[in-house]
């Protein structure tokens, strides 16, 4: 398959919506998950313009991580079950992406580890979101293998 930057663009916003999507219907199920306040909140104190930045960040980011999975299918050849292994690569993404979650109260400026964030900070999530509730791990690995998913089916048609 050919790298094309714009449908990795497309795929990337797309398949970010859809991560985005899937993570708010973990928090209505008691999951605390909120990336696009947690990323916003690293420049702004918490609030609806925190919420937007961060979602712009959020979006941004799922376009470039796309790119470099297209790049991946590039580079390896890979010219057919790209959805597949967009889902794989979505696997492997939450699997760094929980690592980083363990490391974010000492980058994050207001991230608190205690149980109580208060109203100006945001909670941490924890090695692999293991402290967003008792679904939590499985809940970074569904909303990435779902980006992955939604991602790829973009990017392939």
């Amino acid at each position: 398959m050919e790298f094309e930057f714009g449908k990795a663009l497309i795929g990337g916003l797309i398949g970010t919506v859809a991560m985005t999507m899937v993570m708010y219907m973990g928090s209505m199920m008691g999951m605390k998950m909120d990336m696009p306040m947690t990323l916003g909140t690293m420049l702004l104190p918490r609030g609806g313009a925190a919420w937007g930045l961060g979602l712009m960040a959020h979006l941004m980011m799922g376009m470039v991580f796309f790119i470099i999975y297209a790049v991946l299918f590039k580079a390896f050849g890979i010219q057919s079950g790209v959805i597949g292994w967009s889902a794989l690569f979505g696997a492997v993404h939450s699997l760094v992406a929980g690592i980083a979650f363990g490391m974010m109260p000492a980058l994050h400026p207001r991230m608190v580890s205690g149980p109580d964030a208060g109203t100006d900070r945001v909670p941490a999530p924890g090695f692999m979101g293991a402290k967003m509730g008792p679904m939590g791990p499985m809940g970074v690995v569904v909303v990435h293998v779902a980006y992955g998913l939604v991602a790829g089916a973009i990017y392939s048609a």
